[in-house]
């Protein structure tokens, strides 16, 4: 299903690889490998983008959302004008959402879908742009809490990656 959207993501599939979609590298790696990740572990709650849109989620079901608050670049390689690695160490949040007051059985969903995809993703390492993303640390963000009517599971996901420039 290379150029259609995934049964289980609202966001096109192999993005990187069509060119179907442009935006950042990183976030679009991101996207894709959470992409893969939900098909391996059979979760059928789609993928949200919050941050670019008024529109309230739908939130009769379940849904999964990529939080990219920063990080911080050091040059690491010396003498090379343009061809010098610069190392990127940043943070991306995932979070499961649903909607509160769904019951236990929704709820206990939300954290096994989080401790899953936390699982997937300790250790991984994949494609974005002209290097590789590692993923350093997988940490859950407290035990959930409630958000403007919904259920939040967290996950921070610690990376590394190198650009070049």
């Amino acid at each position: 299903m290379m150029y259609g959207v995934h049964p289980i993501a609202s966001v096109p599939l192999g993005a990187t690889a069509t060119g179907l979609v442009v935006g950042d590298p990183l976030r679009m790696a991101f996207r894709d490998r959470l992409i893969v990740w939900l098909a391996d572990l059979g979760i059928g709650w789609p993928i949200r983008d919050l941050y670019n849109t008024g529109d309230n989620p739908d939130v009769s079901q379940g849904f999964v959302v990529l939080d990219f608050p920063g990080g911080t670049e050091d040059q690491y390689t010396f003498g090379a004008p343009g061809l010098n690695f610069w190392r990127e160490q940043g943070q991306v949040t995932l979070y499961v959402k649903t909607r509160l007051g769904a019951g236990i059985v929704v709820r206990n969903l939300a954290e096994s879908y989080a401790g899953g995809l936390r699982a997937r993703f300790r250790n991984d390492r994949f494609a974005t742009g002209n290097g590789t993303v590692r993923i350093v640390a997988t940490a859950p963000m407290g035990g959930g809490h409630d958000e403007g009517g919904l259920w939040v599971e967290a996950v921070a996901l610690g990376y590394e990656t190198f650009n070049i420039g």
